[in-house]
Formats: C-alpha cells, structure tokens, sequence
C-alpha cells in the first residue's frame, strides 16, 4: 500500500479520550434512559426567526453557487461592522476572512503562520479538540499551566519563560474554554507588548466573548500597539446558537488576511452562499440576541451556583465569562473521570472530565448552561446529592 502524508500520519485516529464520558451518555440517551447530559457546549436555543428565514428566502434567490474564496460581501461587510464594535476601531473587509466555523478559522490561520519545526505557546488547560489542528500543522506546543488558585489567569512570567528561538506565536481562547476564565485589559496588554517584544504573533479564539459576566469583554483587537501581530477569532455558533451553520471568521492584519486567502482558495474556493446570506442577517440585529442569551446564561449560572455551593465535597467555581461551570471534584479523592462516571451511572448525569484538556485541569470537571432551567437545576442537584455522598 502507497505511503501516508506527513500531515496525515501526524493526526491520531483514536477517538479523542476527552469525549469518553460523554459518547457512553448518549449512547444510553439514545437508547431510551433519562440522562442530563451537561457534557458538550451546545446552546439550547434556537437560531434567530430571522435567519432561518433568510435561509429558505436566500435559496429561493438562488444563491446556491459559487461564492467568493474569503467570503460574500455582505457577510463580510456585517463582520467588520460587528467586530468593530468589539474592538473600537475600525475593521476592515481585507482583514476577514469567512470560514466554515472557528476551528476552521483556527486551522488555516495556524497553517498560514506556523509550520514543522516552529513552536508556540498554548496556555492548558485548553479546548481539547484543538489538539489535531495543532499537529496538523505540525508546530511544537509548548504548554503554560493555567493554575487554579490564580482562577486559571496565566503569568506573564511562565509566558516569559516558555519562548525560546523556535517560538513563532502565542495562542490564547478568550474568553477561556474550559475554566471560564476572562482576562483583563491590562493582563491582555502585558501578553501583547510580551509578543511585541520577542515578535510573536498573538492569536486568540474569541467565540465567548459576548458571555462576559465578571465586568466589560475586552477583544485583543482593543489593544494598543499591537495591530499588525493580532489574531481574532469568531463565530456565529454560540451566540447566535447556530452551531450547524459553521459560520466562523478570521480577522488579521491585511497581509496575513491575504495569505490566509491563498490557503482558503486551495481549500474551500467559497462557502456556502445561503449561510453566509443568513449570518449576515444575524449580524444586523445590532447584539440583541447574543444580549438575551448572556441574560439566560447568568440567570443558569446564579441558580447552578446556589445549588452547589457549600457543598462537603465539590468547590464549583463561578466562571468569569462563557456558558460552562468548572468543579473542582479533588475534595473528593477521586480522579475526574472516575467521579463523571459513577455521577453517569448512580445519578444519570453527563458532566466533562478536564483531565484531557492538560495536567491543570485535574480534578475538575465542566458542566454546561446550555440546558433549560429546570433541567439544569436538577442535574446541579444531583451532582450535589452525589457528592455530598461521598464525603
């Protein structure tokens, strides 16, 4: 049989151990038992009524063709007037790039400024499904441990310590996934003039940030001095809750947009144009959807917290922006995936070990907001029940 790819052989095919807990729940959910499962981030909400609209109004209009490589005008046009917002200054279309989804977007800007032989720095724990677009590109990862006693902020000076000649970048998510943590303007600014200092690009995925529940969301495109290294990231699939749309962009310094394009071209040649039509029209309503879902999201959050809290055997630790709640579960001697297990089988619970995410991310694990309140509240009371019982 003809050889494999260097590329192909990088990837792992073995199913991604950070799923393990949460494939068992819903096979058994499938399968007719009565299980919460709080394992996955998938918002409960439906799309906006007008994007779905523009969906059937859109095919109806026949954009079903070709689009534009680095997206349609309109969407793009949307993009930048959204962004901005975020970043109070002006963003412009040569600086976006229409992706099927953030990880997408995270996959083709590492592959335009990163390759085999660079390193780069990525805070854990992290969003674990990161983990083959990062040796798709073959970068050497070089991990800081996001501490929990600092309520998971990293150090300037493990970052310091972490470059060494083959670093090329820094790559942050913004808010985080999965502790929830949100960084300041100024621990932001210090991580930027850090990238500055040593040349290094700033890359950050910012799906969350419209989730801010501990003070104002600043994006790292916000920040001075630093235009021509930052790298944001979006998507419509959280706060729109459009998660199948794969709807994501990339906003990049002009010259990285255009390289980022090159690579679009060879991959994709163009979205789908209805999507694209119908993110648009999410994009026009100004941030009232993604306003109602941060309120729905807060409201779970202050009744999971009143749930949990003063428990004997589990410290839940309040999230400073996004849709999980990190616990930390060490109390209880046992190991996370131990603990998520017997939660699955005596109180018919799906919750997600951390441990796959990095080393920092031992002993906890992460429940989801994206499940009506009622429901959410009585998983939180059984994951209580549960722990109360082992201690």
């Amino acid at each position: 049989m003809p050889p494999y790819s260097p590329l192909s052989l990088r990837l792992s095919d073995e199913p991604d151990p950070a799923w393990k807990v949460h494939q068992i729940a819903s096979e058994r959910k499938a399968a007719g038992e009565d299980i919460i499962i709080l394992s996955i981030g998938e918002p409960d909400s439906p799309p906006p009524p007008a994007v779905v609209a523009e969906v059937d109004a859109s095919i109806a209009r026949g954009r079903t063709r070709y689009a534009e490589a680095r997206g349609e005008a309109a969407v793009v046009a949307a993009i930048c007037g959204y962004v901005s917002r975020q970043a109070g200054r002006e963003i412009t279309p040569a600086m976006v790039n229409f992706f099927p989804g953030a990880q997408t977007a995270m996959f083709g800007m590492l592959m335009t400024i990163v390759g085999p032989g660079d390193a780069l720095i990525l805070p854990e724990p992290f969003y674990a499904p990161y983990t083959q677009v990062l040796r798709a590109s073959g970068v050497e990862v070089d991990h800081v441990p996001l501490r929990p006693e600092d309520g998971f902020h990293p150090r300037i000076d493990d970052l310091r310590a972490a470059i060494r000649p083959a670093t090329r970048a820094v790559v942050l998510t913004h808010p985080h996934n999965p502790t929830g943590a949100m960084l300041d303007r100024a621990e932001l600014q210090a991580i930027a003039d850090l990238c500055a200092e040593h040349d290094l690009w700033l890359l950050a995925d910012e799906v969350y940030g419209e989730f801010d529940f501990a003070g104002p969301y600043t994006s790292i495109l916000a920040l001075d001095g630093v235009e021509d290294r930052v790298i944001s990231l979006g998507t419509l699939s959280k706060a729109y809750a459009m998660t199948g749309f794969r709807h994501g962009w990339s906003v990049a310094p002009p010259e990285l947009a255009a390289r980022a394009g090159v690579l679009l071209e060879a991959m994709l040649f163009g979205c789908v144009q209805f999507i694209q039509d119908a993110g648009a029209v999410a994009l026009a309503d100004g941030g009232a959807f993604p306003r109602a879902e941060r309120e729905k999201y807060l409201r779970r959050l202050d009744r999971v917290m009143a749930e949990l809290e003063g428990a004997s055997a589990i410290v839940p630790r309040r999230p400073e922006a996004g849709m999980f709640v990190m616990i930390d579960i060490r109390p209880t001697g046992l190991e996370a995936e131990d603990f998520a297990l017997r939660l699955l089988d005596q109180e018919r619970v799906s919750v997600l070990p951390t441990h796959t995410f990095g080393p920092s991310g031992a002993g906890h694990v992460r429940i989801s907001l994206g499940m009506d309140d009622e429901q959410l509240v009585e998983a939180a009371r059984r994951i209580r029940r549960f722990a109360d019982g082992l201690a």
